[in-house]
């Protein structure tokens, strides 16, 4: 990260607060509160959270809990960026079930008919048993925003989204392992912010490259299948990796067992183990007629004719996959024919060998 380039600046992003900032790496924080401050932006951050809460819990649709979840998180949200609250204030307010005082400051500013008040309105006035499960699922699309680390992030200064897509700048996204879990929300909701930034700013030439290493684990966007299918046309280009097809279907469910043909290339690597990836990549292989030489021979071993037959056979065997060739992937085009493709190593392309320099020594001391 340190030896990138240096025409451009190089930004990180570290929720869990663990990971060692390199000299010339500046970092940037994130809180949906930030793009609250107008009322459509309160309801796409809600709808993040919401998101991300029932990918978590393996949940395909909407229920009653989540739907009334987020008509009471949006006006808050909203709220409290016009206050300029902290991510931990909010936090605490939906924990302590307070926003009597957050209702009085809406209808002031607005009055009784905007969508923020009556949402707000609405829910304070449901019956108490249900107001006190819609509360809890509230305060569980904050579960990821507990920690001291990621509303410390949240205090740190903002990503400059108009600055950032204005050049050939670098956001660095980190969450160690450990972290995942609870980092997610704030991860998912930052990427989301840049993507539909992308779109409002494509016909001003705005450009976004997704390269999403681990993605069913730092970075399990809900709605991936429209950013690949849609984000094209508008600026936003995806890189997604994934160790097999199983992450997918795990996270994504039905959608995940279309990504080979919702991303129009696809790499694939030795090492798989998951039969069904490898019985998928196999059928789009295909079949092939191999010709089979027949010799006819007498009693005695003499050979009395000859003849020629043609057997249907897998152009790709699963351990031929699964195992790959030394130096080679396998590739998948637009149109899903499968082919043997040369690697090259990064240290061999000029492209790359200067990110791989080692620094100097001077530096390696500051570094330590």
């Amino acid at each position: 990260m340190a030896n990138a380039r240096r025409d451009a600046a190089i930004l990180l992003f570290d929720p869990s607060g663990t990971v060692y900032t390199p000299n010339g790496v500046q970092r940037v924080g994130y809180s949906p509160i930030r793009q609250s401050k107008s009322w459509d932006g309160a309801v796409l951050a809600s709808r993040t959270l919401i998101d991300v809460a029932r990918r978590g819990r393996g949940e395909r649709g909407d229920d009653h809990w989540t739907e009334r979840a987020g008509a009471l998180v949006a006006p808050l949200l909203h709220a409290a960026s016009l206050a300029d609250e902290s991510l931990g204030t909010l936090a605490s307010r939906i924990d302590h079930r307070h926003a009597e005082d957050t209702l009085a400051d809406l209808h002031q500013r607005y009055g009784e008919h905007h969508p923020a008040v009556s949402l707000l309105s609405g829910v304070l006035s449901t019956e108490e048993r249900e107001r006190s499960g819609i509360w809890s699922t509230a305060s569980g699309l904050f579960a990821g925003m507990r920690t001291d680390a990621a509303r410390a992030s949240a205090r740190e200064a903002p990503l400059d989204v108009d600055e950032f897509l204005s050049g050939p700048h670098q956001l660095h996204v980190v969450a160690p392992s450990r972290h995942q879990a609870v980092t997610t929300p704030l991860v998912v909701g930052l990427i989301d912010e840049l993507v539909h930034a992308t779109y409002d700013r494509h016909h001003r030439g705005a450009r976004l490259l997704l390269a999403l290493d681990e993605l069913a684990n730092v970075a399990p966007l809900p709605r991936l299948a429209s950013i690949v299918s849609e984000g094209g046309g508008q600026g936003v280009l995806t890189l997604a990796c994934l160790q097999d097809l199983s992450q997918a279907r795990s996270r994504w469910g039905a959608s995940g067992e279309g990504f080979l043909s919702l991303f129009p290339t696809t790499v694939i690597l030795p090492g798989i183990g998951d039969r069904p990836t490898l019985e998928l990549l196999q059928h789009l292989a295909g079949r092939s007629l191999v010709e089979s030489p027949n010799v006819q021979r007498s009693p005695r071993g003499k050979r009395v004719g000859q003849s020629t037959s043609w057997v249907e056979r897998d152009r790709a065997t699963l351990a031929s996959i699964a195992q790959g060739r030394p130096g080679y992937a396998l590739g998948l085009d637009a149109t899903k024919r499968m082919s043997w493709i040369a690697l090259t190593p990064s240290h061999r392309d000029e492209r790359f060998r200067r990110y791989l320099e080692r620094s100097s020594p001077s530096e390696r001391s500051l570094e330590r």
